[in-house]
């Protein structure tokens, strides 16, 4: 399957977050896998092993004066398609992509300017407000693409009542 980022943000056309819609545009996956941390975050993780994605789904219940509850979807991917010819993926060399996304970006009219998070060995390159995200490794002199994450903008509308009723699972009833 051939994942395309959206002019907007997102991939194949879904651009906000909505269960749903990950369901139909890629059907029900064969591995879930739920996580609930002491911070009162749900992660749910889908594994599309067949065509390498794995979506993240992550529910924050942080009810506070200061933050409210919301979701984020990350797609992580092997391979991206920035149009219909140009793409990026997993162990090619950063040198190699920057320059594609930031023709991308110049094209869709957004601002090119990127932040990187450095660590020893490795990193994370992020474009249009954290909406792009490689993370990469350095071997010898290279930095070498290690991971394309794509991040739709959260949402604060916490509709998760029928989550368990779309992926089928008993379980989300007793969480939600």
């Amino acid at each position: 399957m051939k994942f395309i980022l959206n002019k907007t943000s997102g991939i194949n056309g879904i651009e906000k977050v909505s269960l749903e819609k990950i369901i139909q545009t890629f059907s029900v996956p064969e591995n879930i896998e739920i996580n609930i941390d002491k911070s009162n975050i749900l992660d749910i993780e889908l594994k599309y092993e067949d065509i390498n994605l794995a979506i993240f789904y992550v529910i924050n219940f942080i009810n506070s004066e200061i933050t409210k509850n919301y979701i984020t979807v990350h797609f992580v991917i092997k391979k991206l398609y920035l149009d219909e010819n140009i793409f990026i993926e997993e162990n090619e060399k950063i040198n190699k992509i920057l320059p594609k996304i930031i023709k991308y970006l110049k094209n869709n009219n957004k601002s090119t300017e990127y932040n990187i998070e450095r660590r020893r060995k490795s990193g994370i390159y992020y474009f249009d407000n954290e909406g792009i995200a490689i993370f990469y490794q350095k071997e010898f002199n290279k930095k070498i693409v290690e991971k394309i994450d794509i991040s739709l903008p959260y949402e604060d509308n916490l509709n998760i009542s029928d989550i368990g009723k779309i992926l089928n699972i008993e379980i989300m009833k007793q969480i939600l």
